[in-house]
């Protein structure tokens, strides 16, 4: 271990988590990777959580306590001020990590120079679900996936602290949610993104967790972000096309209905000839993103009933697996009814 600097500063801010800090915070101690200072910030949590933290006597834990509730965004700027790490290593204190996960991000990015960020796919547990989301891998892939949804894991990233120091990349303190994809679209100019294929991070689905707590939110932070994303990438749009767009990402603020499909396919087919056009991002890589959205979208479209996913079918690359799976799709729906 380093007598000087430590290899990784991980940074966790923590509001309220008594319940499960414990968890996060010893997944992070039993790392098989062990030469890191691991800085937590309360958030002034009004139930246990500081005295579970102060349980803790490693000489790695340091802790941090905001005098008045300052939310996320703010305890992760007040964390990057004080950091010591080559690597800042990020947690959130009611997730967990797997035990190679800083071993394995820190030989990706020792190996990879050229890399300033780096996460790993996620294993999504709790509140009855199992899965694993997983994130493209490709600089360039990541950043034409902003124009759609956050592309980076935020709390299972680690960041070359030096390039985020050097620009002073911080956090956007005025969102109280959806700060990871604004904070992606913000230091995007200036860092290079990768993500490894291995989950790496346990992501806890609960009702405490921060996105869970402004669930009623995401409508208007995708509107806030698809807005700006829109408006960098420079092509022209109006309030309804804003609407089509977020419609394309399953957020129904325009009704579904035929109208709808066509206007959205319109303006898909739009940015993908805008981008051709300037090259804002590399074209090929563009156009499969925004595909692959609206490829999507056929499994949205189906509960809306037959005209409006036929609709869908006609505008969209003819393909008999999609009319199968419809039919499928739509024989249990009909024994469902029936029972």
């Amino acid at each position: 271990m380093s007598m000087s600097n430590p290899a990784i500063s991980i940074l966790m801010p923590a509001y309220n988590v008594e319940k499960y800090i414990g968890e996060a915070i010893d997944s992070m101690l039993n790392q098989t990777f062990k030469d890191f200072e691991f800085i937590i910030v309360d958030d002034a949590s009004t139930d246990g959580t500081l005295s579970a933290v102060q349980k803790y006597t490693d000489p790695r834990v340091k802790i941090i306590r905001n005098e008045k509730n300052a939310k996320l965004a703010a305890s992760l700027n007040k964390g990057l001020q004080i950091v010591r790490g080559k690597y800042i290593a990020r947690m959130d204190a009611d997730d967990i990590s797997h035990p190679e996960r800083l071993q394995k991000l820190y030989d990706f990015l020792e190996k990879n120079p050229a890399i300033d960020m780096c996460g790993s796919a996620m294993k999504v547990f709790g509140a009855g679900e199992e899965s694993v989301w997983e994130y493209k891998t490709e600089d360039k892939v990541i950043k034409a996936g902003l124009l759609w949804t956050s592309t980076m894991p935020h709390g299972a990233v680690m960041m070359r602290a030096e390039t985020i120091l050097k620009h002073k990349l911080y956090f956007d303190e005025t969102f109280l949610i959806g700060q990871d994809w604004k904070y992606w679209s913000d230091v995007k100019d200036y860092v290079t993104f990768s993500n490894l294929k291995e989950p790496l991070y346990f992501y806890r689905r609960a009702e405490q967790s921060i996105t869970m707590q402004f669930s009623h939110q995401s409508g208007d932070r995708y509107a806030v972000m698809h807005r700006k994303m829109l408006s960098d990438l420079g092509v022209p749009f109006s309030d309804h096309e804003l609407l089509l767009h977020q419609f394309i990402v399953g957020i129904f603020t325009v009704k579904p209905s035929v109208k709808t499909v066509n206007e959205a396919h319109a303006w898909i087919r739009k940015i993908i000839r805008y981008n051709r056009e300037v090259k804002k991002h590399d074209p090929a890589t563009f156009e499969m993103i925004a595909r692959e959205r609206w490829s999507q979208l056929f499994f949205k479209m189906l509960p809306f009933g037959f005209s409006i996913s036929f609709s869908y079918l006609l505008v969209s690359d003819f393909s008999f697996s999609r009319i199968i799976y419809y039919l499928k799709y739509l024989a249990g729906s009909i024994v469902k009814a029936n029972k």
